[in-house]
């Protein structure tokens, strides 16, 4: 905890999974009650407006990207670093397509520690755009684009998770 009042990033605490869905399908629920249909608008304005503060707290913990080349394998490395799954597939559009406008990219997310929250949010008739897994790999596409010097933002898309035998499927699109 923090010590003296101080707030730090870098100190390591156990949360239960359960505890940490619980959290993020109050959330939902709360904006998509206020919002209605205008929750997955939010949802991009606050990747926008977060990216920098992402970059200041990451950083804080240590956590660099690295020059991206290959987004496929950064996508799947941070999601592992950060705990979130271990089974990521990566679809990447066409080569030489790569952080082109309207190009998209398709994340399968396998086993996250979120898709519990997906699964009954669905059942709930409630839209998942607070999704941790979607920010993330749009935070990584959106860092890749700036370091290349492309001024395009992303927009997400979580599909509705009709299983949980089935992947969380995030699309990411270059506008």
């Amino acid at each position: 905890m923090a010590k003296r009042g101080e707030f730090t990033l870098e100190e390591e605490v156990k949360i239960k999974s359960g505890v940490l869905n619980t959290i993020i399908a109050m959330y939902q629920v709360a904006v998509s009650k206020v919002l209605g249909s205008g929750s997955a608008a939010m949802t991009q304005i606050i990747l926008r407006e977060a990216t920098r503060l992402a970059d200041e707290m990451f950083s804080k913990l240590g956590y660099e990207l690295p020059e991206v080349e290959a987004l496929e394998e950064e996508i799947t490395d941070v999601f592992k670093m950060f705990g979130f799954s271990q089974k990521v597939e990566v679809e990447t559009p066409e080569a030489g397509k790569h952080a082109d406008v309207g190009s998209e990219y398709v994340i399968k997310v396998y086993d996250s520690i979120f898709k519990p929250v997906a699964y009954m949010l669905m059942q709930k008739g409630i839209k998942y755009t607070l999704s941790p897994e979607s920010f993330l790999a749009a935070y990584i596409i959106q860092k890749a684009l700036e370091k290349k010097g492309v001024k395009a933002k992303v927009r997400i898309n979580v599909e509705p998770l009709k299983s949980l035998d089935e992947p969380l499927v995030i699309r990411v699109t270059i506008r």
